[in-house]
């Protein structure tokens, strides 16, 4: 609503091959950054660039290979952990080398059908933990040049938390992240944090 905006007169670089986290309170604009950037949500005005390109001007399916958003409570379709990560893998010895890496392989094959396992949004016989990170895996099996995560991991349990900010940390030689996080461990590891305040830009951080 352009009398209520959701971001307000807001702007900031993200630079390439770093990791880029927003932060603030509650309803300050922070998801409204990553709704703009999917194309969920449509600005009203101003520009926003890719590599000197106004978005809006890229395909579809150029963009939505460039770029990749997980949120904190991941969808997942109706078939096993396998099958829902070799939509966007390469092969499965992929698959196993991403979930290693993230320290969730073993967690996985501990379950009785293994990567087998049914995976959906009600699924119970899966731990949320186990959930985000499969969610994770997907993204970073994707292989998207621009990884955007919301909030996902300030609710990692300790262990999957400190593998993923490794393997973010690696990732960030040929990746853009940007990830929405209110954590200050979290936080620490960004190369900038961009902090807000009713849907506006507070300050900036390098």
């Amino acid at each position: 609503n352009k009398k209520d905006p959701i971001l307000d007169n807001v702007s900031f670089v993200v630079n390439a091959n770093s990791i880029t986290a927003i932060t603030g309170p509650t309803g300050s604009g922070k998801t409204g950054v990553l709704d703009v950037l999917m194309k969920m949500n449509k600005k009203h005005t101003g520009n926003i660039l890719i590599d000197d390109i106004e978005y809006e001007k890229i395909d579809d399916m150029v963009f939505y290979n460039l770029i990749s958003l997980v949120r904190k409570e991941p969808s997942f379709f109706d078939l096993s952990i396998k099958d829902n990560l070799m939509l966007v893998a390469g092969n499965f010895k992929e698959v196993k080398k991403v979930c290693s890496k993230l320290g969730i392989h073993d967690e996985i094959m501990s379950l009785k059908e293994g990567y087998d396992t049914n995976i959906n949004n009600s699924s119970s016989k899966i731990s949320i933990n186990l959930k985000r990170g499969i969610a994770i895996a997907r993204v970073i099996l994707k292989k998207s040049k621009i990884i955007m995560l919301d909030e996902i991991v300030d609710t990692l349990e300790e262990d999957l938390q400190n593998n993923v900010l490794n393997v973010l940390c690696e990732l960030k030689n040929n990746h853009t992240i940007l990830l929405i996080s209110r954590e200050s461990d979290i936080l620490a590891h960004a190369d900038k944090v961009i902090y807000f305040e009713s849907n506006k830009v507070k300050r900036k951080r390098n």
